[in-house]
């Protein structure tokens, strides 16, 4: 009897110590939304003053995306399962050269399916076989949190310089 006694008391105290657990997660949850909401109005703001100093005549989507076509194609934009080819460089806010995938040596994607950025997605949805555009990607629609573990950094803000060689 004394046994029982004893784990019931047990688990009414670990009780107690699991609600003052989870009180304090709910604190840390929220030191964590207030933390990302700031991290990602320091890179909005990175990102308006590079478009700013470079110049560049950019619209921004409603995720942040900054995009400027400086040369114009044709056609329709990609729509959701078109396969996409493009040529692009990639590089950091700072200049340093990343990635490249050329004309001779494209880059293909399935628009809402492949595993590429979301930026990527998002942008296909926007240009025109034969645009040539600047696209300025947040972290988040890049290689967020982690980076690609070789060439970007974590938290990256990147600078698609794409050109849309065929919608299919």
């Amino acid at each position: 009897m004394l046994l029982a006694g004893w784990i019931l008391l047990a688990g009414c105290n670990g009780c107690s110590d699991t609600r003052k657990s989870q009180q304090e997660q709910v604190v840390t949850m929220d030191d964590l939304v207030r933390n990302n909401k700031r991290v990602h109005e320091q890179e909005m703001a990175t990102i308006a003053q590079f478009v700013k100093d470079k110049q560049w005549p950019t619209t921004q989507t409603a995720t942040g995306l900054h995009y400027w076509i400086y040369e114009n194609g044709t056609g329709e934009p990609a729509k959701m399962e078109d396969v996409v080819t493009l040529a692009y460089q990639i590089e950091l806010l700072d200049g340093t050269k990343c990635y490249e995938a050329s004309a001779q040596d494209p880059k293909h994607f399935r628009v809402g399916r492949d595993n590429v950025e979301s930026g990527l997605h998002e942008i296909a949805q926007i240009l025109r076989k034969g645009d040539k555009a600047k696209v300025v990607l947040p972290s988040h629609l890049a290689f967020g949190l982690t980076g690609d573990s070789n060439k970007i950094p974590q938290n990256a803000t990147v600078v698609y310089d794409v050109q849309i060689l065929a919608i299919n």
